[in-house]
């Protein structure tokens, strides 16, 4: 990607139109706020973009930044097909001649400052719908100077129409006026003359912006670069999605549901925690894939500002699954411990060695759990709390019974029970339901949810799905909680 510049000559119509568009939003236009905004649509702009267009990209960049600081969302901007349709300020100054005063602040209520209907009428005191046939006269002045400048407009619809009137609105006219000299009576004078003035006026009346925000970098200024690395998640393998995002909280921050950003710095605490969860097969290193992408961006708390994510998404979409740009190929799922079948094979052999082991060889043998859990319950009506000891190398899974229903409540990886450690060796829960059942395996159980599923009917649906977990994989542990007594 190229690098992106912060102009001179657009920084006050930029700034005075993001900050617009963030009031208009409700958002508080603080010095942060204003400066991260500002940056998120510079990253964008091309560095030869002229300043008409670039006014009206800020706006739709800074709905962008909007959407991110608000809901963390990551999305491709998207554009009016006709913004970049050039139109002079002197179609705008023929519709106000056409225009008696009261349709003229509709104009610029409307069109320029982008009030709603009901808004603009409260302001000028008029109903509904003298501010619609206002607009209905403004649509009829643009399509008739547009028929003489030989635009053909003649099929559009009023809503096409009115994006356009919009820009001619919003364009600016070359008045020569310093930031300091905006709120004086010849910046007064100006406000209904050229809309990025209006809005200037606005803003600094209601201390919404300071000259300050107003003065001009001395030059222009490059964005800081970063290179980062997008790791994605296979659309079949959305279950252990919730799994990545515990394991690479501290390094990653998550852009959509199946994707990560990762800043190089953190690559190899990354691929560490990638490495442990490909070896618990957690998800299979098959099911990844990741690219590294570098370009123009700035972070803003835990939100990275510019058009880098949207690349870097559509950069990792083109490799192919298992191939993570930047790292070593993540190993394989380590293989299973040996099941309790083998212990029952040595014992048949060592009966014919011996006369004397043979009571040994056929009296009943428990499984041997591969990670055995030691727990202790404290249950009440509504919530269970469990303390136990389980290998590190456990993998759990939490099943809540509630009002007779099986539910797989939480799974932790080894890479994930650090968050439910207590500092001694031992991990704790409370999970809300009045009973549980905590499963220890080597490995996600692939039918577990069947399992859940074929249990759910029976007398005692958690004693049940016990007996048919311990059938299905005899090398794993499961523990209840205890009925809770009635007196």
């Amino acid at each position: 990607m190229n690098d992106a510049v912060i102009r001179s000559d657009l920084w006050v119509p930029i700034v005075i139109r993001v900050a617009w568009e963030l009031h208009l939003a409700k958002i508080e236009v603080r010095p942060n706020i204003l400066k991260a905004a500002c940056t998120h649509v510079f990253s964008h702009l091309e560095t030869d973009v002229s300043i008409e267009t670039a006014e009206r990209k800020a706006s739709v960049y800074t709905v962008d930044f909007i959407g991110i600081l608000e809901k963390k969302v990551y999305q491709r901007p998207q554009f009016d097909p006709d913004h970049e349709l050039q139109f002079s300020s002197k179609w705008r100054k023929i519709i106000l001649k056409n225009l008696n005063p009261n349709e003229q602040r509709v104009f610029w209520f409307v069109y320029s400052d982008g009030l709603e209907f009901k808004k603009a009428a409260r302001k000028i005191g008029a109903s509904i719908s003298k501010v619609e046939n206002a607009c209905q006269k403004i649509r009829a002045c643009a399509r008739r100077i547009a028929a003489k400048e030989d635009v053909d407009i003649a099929d559009w619809s009023d809503t096409r129409l009115d994006k356009v009137i919009q820009y001619i609105a919003n364009t600016a006219s070359s008045y020569p006026l310093e930031p300091a000299d905006i709120l004086s009576k010849k910046g007064k004078k100006l406000i209904n003359k050229c809309p990025r003035i209006r809005r200037a006026y606005l803003l600094l009346k209601h201390g919404i912006l300071s000259e300050r925000d107003l003065q001009v970098p001395t030059e222009n200024q490059l964005i800081e670069r970063q290179t980062l690395l997008v790791i994605m998640l296979h659309p079949d393998k959305r279950k252990f999605a919730k799994i990545l995002n515990k394991a690479l909280l501290d390094v990653a921050v998550q852009i959509e549901s199946d994707a990560w950003l990762i800043d190089e710095e953190d690559l190899d605490e990354a691929e560490n925690m990638l490495s442990l969860l490909a070896e618990e097969a957690s998800p299979p290193r098959q099911y990844l894939r990741g690219a590294m992408v570098s370009g123009p961006g700035e972070w803003f708390d835990d939100i990275l500002l510019g058009p880098l994510p949207i690349h870097c998404l559509d950069a990792t979409r083109s490799r192919a699954w298992g191939a993570i740009d930047g790292i070593d190929e993540l190993p394989q799922p380590l293989p299973p411990p040996p099941k309790s079948t083998s212990y029952w094979i040595m014992a048949a052999l060592m009966s014919i060695l011996s006369i004397s082991s043979w009571a040994w060889a056929f009296a009943p043998v428990e499984s041997e759990f591969v990670y055995p859990i030691d727990a202790e319950f404290s249950t009440a009506p509504e919530s269970v709390d469990i303390r136990f000891d389980v290998s590190d190398n456990a993998y759990l899974s939490i099943i809540r019974l509630n009002s007779h229903v099986l539910t797989l409540d939480e799974e932790y990886s080894n890479a994930s029970k650090g968050q439910i450690a207590t500092g001694d060796g031992r991990f704790y829960l409370r999970v809300d339901a009045p009973r549980i059942a905590l499963i220890s395996s080597h490995e996600p159980l692939l039918e577990l949810k069947n399992l859940l599923f074929s249990a759910q009917n029976a007398e005692n649906p958690l004693e049940d799905l016990k007996r048919q977990i311990m059938l299905a994989y005899p090398d794993t542990d499961i523990v209840l909680s205890p009925k809770l007594e009635q007196y």
